[in-house]
């Protein structure tokens, strides 16, 4: 039946959904709609651009159009004071095979009378068709990174703008390593990944490979991964956690964490990894980033935009076909991501656990670019140039 319906979704419902033709007005709220009720990397962008437009005294609206599902949270968020205005601008924190369930329940009428951006956030350089099609009624795309904005402006004349996920620092709960019996003085590496992202384009076996190498001189080292998913029902995910079992040094945590507590994990780590395959922009790497905590990732896709050698460790890749049953990914003829190098990461942890002041200071230099860098490519900068065009 999910089959039947992503066929009908995808050449039916993302033809007959009707492009608007109202202008786009400056003057006039915002309405950022979204799965906000839930803990998902795409619902974090959605409260992200809130906030941001908040920041910035533009009024904003919320349209929660989250679907009844169990990964529901504990959210850590404040939402702000709604204006009594009615919205003019529409920006839909939803990726294409999200959006008719989520048009239905704003409504087509609605829909219809805004001006409608798609944040869209994609991993690889080819979209899938049903992208394209759902480019047919967006007025505008606004993307997290030039990797995935480069991918979309070729199918389309409307604007495509680049506007990264305006990470700020967080509040991080202490006592994160007491919670999963980690030393204090250990070196302690962490990860975060979503198996419904994808488990394959995450790589979180490479991760594991890395720390298998260097925890050979490094036997004090501890691995700390948070995982989004169900072990039980995921059997990549379920496997994982069954090899963690198999060292006292590595822990898998599949539980929902509040929020800080997620960033208390990343900031009282010694290094962050992130092996993936392919990352529209890289969310968790700038968070880490943002922390001070040295980052070790994969030198392709949307984290190039604010990784270099100058402030990271850009771990080396590969090129390789893209083979993945995911359905986004599934069947995308010519597609290729990248194989991070574990040997490599290994070196580069062994780097960072060798000269922690050094380490440090990379981590200072880090965060100085990626708060350049968001600066400069921010909500109001992006619905300025629409003003404009």
């Amino acid at each position: 039946m999910r089959q039947y319906y992503r066929m009908f979704r995808s050449h039916v419902l993302q033809r007959v959904i009707p492009k608007s033709r109202a202008a786009f007005e400056s003057s006039r709220p915002i309405e950022v709609d979204g799965y906000f009720s839930m803990t998902a990397g795409i619902a974090e962008s959605a409260r992200l651009c809130v906030d941001a437009l908040a920041r910035a005294r533009i009024a904003v609206k919320i349209g929660d159009v989250s679907p009844d599902l169990q990964e529901a949270g504990d959210v850590e968020w404040q939402r702000p004071p709604q204006p009594a205005d009615n919205a003019s601008t529409r920006i839909v924190h939803l990726n294409p095979p999200m959006l008719p369930r989520a048009i239905a329940r704003i409504g087509l009428g609605k829909f219809a009378r805004t001006y409608n951006i798609g944040y869209w956030a994609w991993e690889l350089e080819i979209i899938p068709d049903e992208w394209k099609r759902a480019l047919r009624y967006m007025n505008a795309v606004f993307a997290p990174s030039s990797f995935t904005a480069r991918a979309i402006a070729r199918h389309t004349d409307i604007p495509v703008i680049v506007v990264p996920h305006p990470v700020t620092p967080k509040p991080a709960a202490p006592g994160m390593r007491a919670r999963f019996g980690i030393p204090e003085d250990a070196f302690l590496i962490s990860t975060i990944f979503s198996a419904g992202s994808s488990i394959n384009r995450k790589n979180p076996e490479a991760v594991f490979e890395a720390f298998r190498m260097f925890s050979a001189t490094h036997p004090e080292a501890y691995l700390l991964m948070k995982a989004s998913g169900n072990p039980a029902r995921d059997e990549r995910l379920g496997a994982l956690v069954e090899r963690a079992k198999q060292s006292s040094n590595i822990r898998i945590v599949a539980d929902l964490l509040p929020t800080s507590h997620v960033n208390g994990i990343i900031a009282q780590s010694d290094a962050y990894v992130s092996l993936h395959r392919s990352e529209g922009f890289g969310l968790t790497v700038a968070e880490a980033i943002l922390s001070g905590t040295p980052v070790v990732s994969t030198g392709w896709s949307g984290t190039s935009d604010f990784c270099d050698p100058d402030n990271t460790w850009n771990t080396r890749y590969r090129l390789i076909p893209v083979v993945d049953t995911h359905p986004e990914f599934a069947g995308l003829k010519d597609a290729v991501w990248a194989d991070a190098d574990a040997t490599h990461a290994a070196i580069q942890l062994s780097e960072i656990a060798g000269d922690p002041s050094a380490a440090a200071a990379k981590a200072g230099r880090a965060k100085d670019y990626l708060e350049r860098y968001l600066a400069e490519h921010t909500y109001r900068k992006a619905l300025a140039q629409l003003a404009s065009a």
